[in-house]
């Protein structure tokens, strides 16, 4: 018998993986796929070097430096695809050598929950003490006429742009603009349509505002309060317009990877979430959920960090991780991150834009701006950047927030020049004449 049982090897399940086999625990990891889960096969990790690689082409063919010199400045997307599979079966290698390492087991296959110390996997029966569900999302089919003509996020990723023209993409939220941004950044035309009001709906509105502006300046149409009626083979029919496109994608959200793992319906699910309580534990003893087959936050650090908590709660008695602020980043043109709360007509907010952020200016990359949410006594309440390096420094204002601090608090720290997190430092500043 096992100490643990993990369904599921995301960024979740291999974290608690290793967490309990540090702990001297004997513990299991199934998984169906490929270790790594989506974020490190199909999602955070692959869509990351895209961005990477096609904002190198963007910036040199946007350049203004009259020192570069170029004729029929042409892309490879196909050596892209190869360069990026080898980033992430890297990435995965590691992870198996860590687990390999750790004498945990693995398992590849379709797993099935039998009981509370159960699971099924190719017809052999695994028991344990405790069962960890990390079973992760999967892309959210339109019930749309012709959505078969549709990819999705992860089809995305296989799909050589060479010689792609134009591009439709249902959906104006974070993977859709992410996708937007790879695609624009190569000159191909994109035409993004979101049946709400704004992209990135959950973010700040300042951030989707300025958003649009910039994918918009880089070629990008965008369709706001615009549902889609049908598709058909390269094109999408919405109001009384017809778009037309070399490939659809579609980009409408995830939802919990729940089909088939339990046929006994022994656990209690909301929407095709499993229920769980704030220590994650499901209504089934010694079964405990993370990630995104729960309902909340669909974020792979997210997922992680309550795994560990779990772990951390069954085997040992370290302290756990504070999960009450947990940033969101987006990555596109410029970098979105945000935590904490948003502005209300109560609080005191202070703003600057980059435009004169000396880092900024050098890089050619002052078009974002930070904004930082006060309550009326000074407490410290949310941030929002936008702006390069913005996931990167997100996590000063975790801190913060995790501490309780003030705008006092925070004004007498000294930030280096010249860089981005400067901008930090002159907003507190500003902050305290107010």
């Amino acid at each position: 018998m096992y100490d643990l049982i993990i369904v599921g090897a995301g960024p979740a399940g291999y974290e608690a993986a290793l967490k309990a086999a540090s702990l001297d625990k004997k513990v299991l990891l199934i998984e169906k796929d490929e270790i790594g889960g989506t974020c490190l096969n199909y999602g955070c990790v692959p869509t990351k070097f895209l961005l990477t690689q096609t904002k190198i082409f963007s910036e040199i063919i946007n350049s203004t430096n009259s020192f570069l010199s170029y004729d029929n400045l042409m892309f490879d997307y196909s050596k892209i695809l190869t360069a990026k599979n080898k980033t992430v079966d890297r990435l995965k290698k590691g992870v198996e050598f860590l687990l390999k390492k750790n004498n945990v087991d693995i398992v590849s296959g379709e797993a099935t929950l039998k009981n509370n110390n159960s699971i099924k996997v190719n017809n052999e029966l695994f028991r344990a003490r405790n069962i960890l569900l990390a079973l992760g999302s999967k892309s959210v089919d339109l019930n749309i006429d012709g959505y078969q003509h549709c990819i999705d996020s992860k089809q995305f990723l296989k799909t050589d742009l060479t010689d792609i023209k134009n591009v439709i993409i249902i959906g104006g939220g974070v993977i859709g603009v992410e996708i937007a941004t790879i695609i624009t950044n190569l000159k191909i035309k994109v035409t993004i349509i979101e049946a709400k009001e704004r992209l990135i709906l959950n973010s700040d509105k300042v951030a989707s505002l300025k958003l649009k502006k910039l994918l918009s300046r880089i070629g990008c149409n965008i369709c706001l309060n615009t549902a889609v009626e049908k598709i058909e083979k390269n094109k999408v029919y919405v109001n009384d317009n017809v778009f037309e496109g070399d490939l659809i994608i579609s980009c409408v959200g995830r939802c919990a990877n729940t089909d088939n793992f339990d046929p006994l319906n022994l656990l209690e699910l909301e929407n095709g979430y499993i229920k769980v309580d704030s220590s994650f534990k499901t209504n089934v003893d010694n079964i405990y959920a993370v990630g995104d087959c729960v309902r909340g936050w669909q974020l792979a650090h997210y997922a992680k960090t309550c795994a560990l908590n779990v772990v951390k709660t069954l085997y040992s008695s370290e302290s756990l991780y504070n999960l009450k602020n947990i940033p969101q980043c987006i990555y596109t043109s410029e970098e979105i991150a945000n935590v904490g709360s948003f502005e209300s007509d109560s609080d005191i907010v202070i703003q600057k834009d980059f435009i004169a952020n000396s880092k900024a200016v050098i890089e050619n990359q002052n078009k974002g701006f930070l904004k930082l949410v006060f309550t009326r006594e000074g407490l410290f309440k949310g941030a929002t950047l936008m702006c390069p390096r913005a996931c990167d420094m997100i996590n000063i204002f975790v801190t913060a927030l995790n501490n309780n601090l003030s705008i006092d608090d925070m004004a007498i720290d000294v930030y280096p020049h010249p860089s981005f997190s400067e901008a930090i430092g002159d907003l507190l500043s500003q902050g305290l004449c107010l």
